[in-house]
């Protein structure tokens, strides 16, 4: 991927470039910004641009055999780590069973989320994870020599699913690292990630797209109808890899349909629909519980944003907002902050591996309960 293809962040593009112009090259970098903002483009390029033989100060050649070993991803001194999980039968936790359902994803497109990667490799009922085995394997494979003779190259996608054990294996590749290697991270959540590998690697913040850089990068890359880019770049605040995967999702709106659902069942106190929406909840696996409770607490904030009057500030689709017009008057100041105190609570509760219809259960008792409340 080239400077060029990358949607907005030019300024920053111009900052790496001449970094590597003048050979000031840090070991290990962080590419730290939220989901659908162009990080892992970025880091994409950027690593082209370091491998290109023929680079000028605008961008990589996009030519050389280097560049051309880019365009499928095979460079033989680029490499790649990921969360994933243990299939069953191996010895040991790596990445390696995964790379070529990797490879696939990324040829795609590199705006893409956590959502996108379960998908591809079927992990929907898993939790996601960085091993020690993973620490060990990179570590070898960043200690040996280049193939071609210049930088060896890692790429690790959401660093902050590391375990303290494996963080702790990586702080000496981190502090003494081979020759010519160069580790890029690649970060949704910063402050998730150990103080010990924060304070140890080069952080470049990347921003969220603009709406209008959003807009038009739907429009004319992913070919989306102007009218709808521009809806979509406000909805999801820059979010490119959230409004990709509305368009490639044909039910796209199941979050939606079931938090609908599920307040109105809190809110009659209809205990049968709650048991079986509280199944529904459960099916998809933990990280797409997560996922539903993070797109409650969104619905939430909206109600709450629109009830003050800030309409501008409102990012709801249209089936959204119908729903909200109606709902929203159920959310005030006298119970927002306790839910979304309840959301997040039930969140935690999901990733640390707590029953999930309980979880559900439990939670739409205390919803039911604040929902009625008048002040």
């Amino acid at each position: 991927m080239r400077f060029a293809e990358v949607i907005g962040h030019n300024e920053i593009g111009v900052r790496l470039r001449a970094g590597a112009q003048s050979g000031r090259v840090a070991h290990a970098q962080l590419f730290d910004g939220p989901e659908g903002s162009g990080t892992m483009a970025l880091a994409l390029a950027y690593a082209q641009y370091l491998h290109c033989t023929d680079s000028s100060e605008l961008d990589s050649c996009g030519i050389c055999s280097s560049c051309k070993s880019y365009q499928t991803l095979q460079h033989p001194d680029l490499h790649w780590s990921f969360p994933f999980f243990k299939k069953e039968g191996s010895e040991q936790s790596t990445s390696q069973p995964f790379q070529a359902a990797w490879r696939e994803r990324m040829l795609k497109g590199p705006y893409f989320g956590q959502e996108e990667w379960l998908q591809a490799i079927g992990a929907d009922k898993k939790q996601l994870f960085i091993s020690v085995n993973e620490a060990l394997e990179i570590n070898r494979k960043l200690g040996l020599k280049s193939f071609q003779g210049g930088w060896k190259i890692l790429i690790l996608w959401l660093p902050e699913a590391m375990r303290v054990d494996t963080a702790n294996k990586m702080l000496k590749l981190i502090e003494e690292p081979t020759k010519g290697t160069v580790m890029l991270f690649v970060s949704e959540h910063f402050d998730q990630l150990l103080a010990t590998i924060r304070s140890r690697v080069q952080t470049i913040r990347i921003p969220r797209l603009s709406d209008l850089e959003a807009q038009e990068a739907l429009s004319t890359h992913f070919s989306l109808e102007p009218e709808l880019a521009e809806q979509w770049a406000h909805v999801f605040e820059g979010n490119l890899a959230a409004a990709l995967r509305l368009r490639e999702t044909s039910d796209g709106g199941s979050d939606h349909a079931l938090f609908a659902q599920w307040m109105r069942a809190c809110f009659a106190k209809d205990s049968p629909t709650i048991l079986q929406l509280s199944e529904e909840f459960t099916k998809p696996g933990r990280e797409a519980m997560k996922q539903f409770l993070a797109y409650s607490m969104h619905m939430v904030r909206q109600c709450i944003v629109g009830n003050y009057g800030a309409q501008e500030l409102v990012r709801l689709t249209q089936e959204e907002q119908e729903f909200a017009q109606k709902f929203a008057p159920f959310i005030h100041h006298g119970n927002v902050l306790k839910l979304h105190e309840l959301l997040e609570k039930a969140h935690g509760d999901i990733a640390g591996n707590v029953n999930g219809r309980l979880v559900f259960l439990d939670l739409s008792v205390q919803v039911n309960i604040l929902l009625r409340a008048t002040t």
